[in-house]
């Protein structure tokens, strides 16, 4: 039946997610300060003149200076593209930034590649990938990464930093609400995606635990969410 099938779910949610008004209740906003704050930096980094690339950028846009990159059309999206060949010439870009992204493309290493090619040298990089989440299909959901797993995908670029960015609590709440959805869905996916919504806004408050966790150093052993910062190699030592 059309209501049991994940894409009609993920088309629901691409739907919401272009609707300004609706997007922040779609689902549960899982605080990521440690993420929050080293895409600030990045952007502070940057010059006012600097090209920087929002790989999967969503509807908002984080600096008048970037430059939106989506699977398809939507508000506040500049170039509509698929990241694993990107429409930008090499040494195009002085950062790129990339939210919840990889997990949802075929093959991570090509589009790791492909920023890579596009970024100057000296370019900085700045990624967030899952770690330990439920399945969400965005229009799909292939993999998820430890934090040696993602420096290691990383591995071209010389590493500036990387960590946890959606902690241990968040990754108890996910996995607690998608339960408690699946044991009272009666085989209604989408109506089990609709008692997850309820249970995670009601638990909401615990997460509020995460600003707190997300600052020891083994957080990212159970962590929703891992961060990595890195730099292209430049030409010439600096």
């Amino acid at each position: 039946m059309l209501y049991q099938r994940p894409d009609f779910i993920a088309r629901l949610k691409r739907r919401l997610r272009q609707n300004r008004l609706l997007a922040p209740f779609i689902g549960c906003p899982y605080p990521a300060p440690r993420w929050n704050k080293c895409v600030r930096r990045v952007l502070e980094y940057c010059e006012d003149d600097a090209t920087i690339l929002d790989l999967g950028s969503g509807i908002r846009r984080r600096s008048p200076n970037i430059i939106n990159l989506e699977i398809e059309p939507g508000a506040q999206v500049d170039v509509v593209a698929d990241g694993h060949l990107l429409p930008f010439k090499d040494d195009s870009f002085d950062a790129i930034i990339s939210e919840a992204v990889l997990e949802h493309v075929r093959s991570p290493s090509l589009i790791v590649a492909e920023m890579y090619r596009v970024l100057k040298p000296g370019g900085i990089v700045c990624v967030a990938v899952p770690f330990l989440q439920g399945y969400h299909a965005s229009p799909h959901d292939y993999q998820r990464w430890t934090l040696p797993g993602i420096v290691e995908l990383f591995a071209a670029f010389a590493e500036v930093e990387s960590g946890a960015c959606a902690g241990p609590t968040a990754s108890l709440h996910w996995i607690f609400r998608e339960y408690v959805g699946i044991l009272y869905s009666f085989g209604s996916l989408v109506f089990g995606k609709f008692i997850s919504l309820i249970v995670g806004w009601i638990t909401f408050p615990l997460l509020l635990l995460d600003w707190m966790l997300l600052w020891n150093p083994n957080a990212h052993i159970l962590a929703s969410a891992v961060y990595y910062l890195g730099k292209k190699p430049s030409l010439e030592p600096e």
